[in-house]
């Protein structure tokens, strides 16, 4: 869900991340309950190949057993999803797609097996979370066995389950991951298809059923895997972790039969389960957050090995694969490496070190991320051709299901978005949104009073054919993420500090709202130069600050996102499913009514100056476009 979790990347485009890179050593923990020391470097290369850490073996190391990670997280099916990326202090465009990523990644493991002389098998290829969901339409109409498809011929070894693995059953996410067919009544796109294994070993240790307490379709919680060189062995072990955010992050139905254990206390325990089996090395694939920027590192990936390291200060675990957040993070907390490549394959992460073969433990580790670039900044990466002819059958598949027509608009013209904002940063394809949340919301009995949702959720314009007709490749374009639509309860108050933390960052990151108008006007602060002075409901019934009211938001909202923390950790009263598919039966529902599509008058936002008694709807700063 990512999640999101999905515009964390618009954040990244606003202000400059410091990020972390190289370390030389694993810092030992003090003897104490306290946090450890978090560190926090810059990474500055593209390339690994022109990384120096990674150029040759240190006279110290020529003994010992050579190892390569290269992981990625929250892929969401995109096959060919681009876009810029913040890694450092660099901003890199045009990145991504599964194709991009296989060339990469070859590139990578070629530069470790040619600085290392390596002939034995010792990379691996691991992810941590999310591979498939809010996904495009080259994988989601395919179930995302497209999605799949390419993994495999990346050679994706061992992974890990995140929030979307659930969006339609755990069940169902087992049947791509094995390759069984699918049911019945499955659509005919799925059907026909080919369901092949994806070979990658899901590893799970904290996803347990509640009627067994057993982990549920023969998943195990660590897959051990043995390296070699110098006629030496050491064993290296894996153990996959999901958040216990995962409750909030779905729906009831997908994860009501499962309990989600502590995180850090699972990883305590496999790892000890690990130690007694002689393997003194662990990796973790973590499907938790956690980020990098302004030369420090912070989320919950940070705290749930703060509190491993309380547990057990002796633990083995010396890289942490992290996911969720969508963020770019590369540190070490303690002794171990934490790193996160972003989202949507514009970025991987490339860890790697020896083993001591007398010890079986790590000697240095030293970790990196980098940019998944196109082909003319970086011709060397070739691209896989078996993942490239994955990519073009899946689009030639979905083409007749992308051009289906769902509605009708009143004008054979777009419905324009965040590239046509209005000078109180209103556009008419995020009011239509909201709108639509609204009231789809209200037809599944949820009882909103209000619906609003981020600047960087509203991906499109909404595309109208000639002859006014609404495709579902057009609807899903505006909201392709697929995040989970919640409806929270929130104080009068908490609305108007979300409204008004629309205005801390120079606007860089705004509401559209549905449900409510309300008057802004100046506020002389320079760090925040308006402030919300009136809210009211449609009707014109005034917002009382101490009443509680229902909201539809995203997921991302819900954790905070683009610094609405207002949104944070709001109760949660019902969950209304995917964004994609309630803007997508939005559509469906207004043509069953015979009701065209129109675009929203945006009237919705105020501005009044200070000291006038008359409202106007000039807005007196520049618009700021993120992503």
């Amino acid at each position: 869900m990512a999640s999101v979790h999905h515009h964390k990347l618009l954040y990244s485009l606003f202000v400059s991340l410091l990020a972390a890179g190289s370390v030389t050593a694993l810092p030992g923990l003090a003897d104490t309950g306290q946090a450890a020391k978090v560190t926090t470097q810059t990474d500055k290369y593209r390339v690994p190949t022109s990384q120096p850490g990674f150029k040759k073996v240190a006279k110290k190391y020529k003994q010992a057993i050579p190892i390569q990670i290269l992981g990625i997280n929250d892929l969401h099916g995109g096959l060919e999803t681009t876009g810029s990326v913040t890694i450092g202090t660099k901003t890199y465009n045009d990145v991504g797609t599964v194709a991009r990523l296989s060339g990469s990644l070859d590139q990578a493991q070629n530069q470790f097996k040619k600085s290392q002389h390596a002939k034995a098998a010792n990379t691996f290829r691991v992810e941590a979370g999310d591979m498939v969901g809010a996904s495009p339409a080259n994988s989601t109409l395919l179930a995302h066995e497209s999605t799949m498809h390419a993994l495999r011929a990346m050679n994706f070894q061992i992974g890990t389950l995140g929030n979307h693995e659930f969006d339609h059953g755990l069940g169902e996410f087992n049947r791509i991951l094995k390759g069984h067919k699918p049911a019945a009544n499955a659509d005919s796109l799925i059907k026909n298809y080919p369901h092949q294994a994806s070979k990658i070993n899901l590893v799970v240790a904290n996803v347990v059923k509640k009627s067994n307490h057993k982990i549920p379709y023969g998943y195990k919680p660590y897959t051990i895997k043995t390296i070699k060189a110098h006629g030496k062995t050491a064993k290296v072990g894996f153990i996959g972790i999901e958040t216990t955010d995962l409750p909030h992050l779905t729906l009831l139905k997908n994860y009501q039969n499962y309990q989600v254990l502590d995180e850090a206390k699972t990883i305590a325990k496999y790892d000890k389960i690990l130690n007694k089996k002689g393997v003194k090395a662990v990796v973790v694939m973590a499907h938790t957050g956690i980020a990098s920027q302004d030369g420090k590192t912070d989320g919950n990936a940070v705290s749930i090995l703060n509190k491993v390291n309380q547990l057990d200060k002796q633990n083995h675990v010396g890289l942490y694969v992290a996911g969720h957040s969508h963020q770019y993070a590369n540190a070490t907390v303690g002794k171990t490496h934490v790193v996160q490549a972003v989202y949507t394959g514009k970025a991987y992460d490339d860890t790697q070190g020896y083993i001591n073969p007398k010890t079986g433990k790590f000697m240095h580790l030293e970790s990196h991320v980098y940019p998944v670039l196109p082909a003319k900044a970086n011709p060397k990466a070739k691209s896989n051709a078996k993942v490239v002819a994955i990519v073009k059958d899946a689009d030639k598949r979905v083409a007749p299901k992308v051009n289906a027509v769902i509605g009708k608009a009143a004008t054979p013209e777009p419905i324009t978005g965040r590239n046509n904002n209005s000078k109180t940063m209103e556009n008419a394809a995020g009011e239509l949104v909201v709108d639509a949340q609204r009231y789809e919301a209200q037809k599944a009995g949820a009882a909103p009073d209000f619906a609003m949702t981020n600047n960087g959720g509203v991906r499109a314009d909404l595309a109208v054919t000639k002859q006014g007709d609404i495709t579902w490749g057009a609807a899903a374009a505006v909201q392709p993420f697929g995040n989970i639509l919640q409806v929270v309860e929130m104080t009068g108050q908490q609305i108007k500090d979300a409204l008004n933390q629309q205005y801390d960052e120079n606007q860089a990151f705004y509401l559209q709202i549905s449900g409510l108008r309300y008057t802004y006007t100046d506020n002389h602060d320079a760090k925040q130069p308006y402030k919300v002075v009136d809210i009211k409901k449609d009707d014109g019934t005034p917002v009382s600050m101490t009443a509680t009211y229902r909201v539809v938001i995203n997921d991302f909202l819900h954790g905070g996102g683009d610094n609405f923390y207002a949104f944070k950790n709001t109760p949660i009263k019902a969950s209304i499913g995917v964004d994609t598919d309630v803007f997508v039966q939005y559509f469906k529902d207004m043509a069953a009514a015979n009701t065209p599509i129109k675009a929203p008058t945006l009237d919705r936002k105020i501005y009044q100056p200070a000291g006038s008694a008359m409202s106007t709807h000039t807005q007196p700063v520049e618009q700021v476009a993120l992503g």
